[in-house]
């Protein structure tokens, strides 16, 4: 698992995002169809299961999934890009998992096909 996503507490996200909306925890445990309970347990989760996650997303109205992939891509995304996609025999390959010393490989043939 990439050490960025250790250090997302989803269920933090969920619960300041329910107090952003000025809902009770009651209130929100209905909405979700689950005890106050659970809802503590969910407030802290580090995970959550994707279908109960898209349910909280429609109830609050916000897109939790994405908030945490394109801040995790933002915050990956330095000079190189976190995915390498070549295009060979029509075919788009991903490579970005290749050992580094064969990406810095291919880049520098790349770089020297288009010199």
């Amino acid at each position: 698992m990439d050490a960025y996503f250790k250090d997302i507490y989803i269920g933090k996200l969920i619960q300041q995002k329910v107090e952003e909306r000025h809902l009770t925890y009651s209130e929100f445990a209905r909405m979700i169809h689950c005890s106050r309970t659970s809802l503590y347990s969910i407030f802290n989760s580090k995970s959550i299961d994707t279908e109960r996650l898209l349910h909280i997303s429609k109830v609050l109205g916000y897109d939790f999934i994405n908030e945490v992939y394109l801040k995790h891509t933002q915050d990956t995304n330095t000079l190189e890009s976190p995915h390498i996609i070549l295009p060979i025999r029509n075919r788009d390959i991903d490579i970005s998992e290749l050992p580094p010393e064969l990406l810095r490989l291919i880049k520098e043939k790349i770089g020297e096909m288009n010199v």
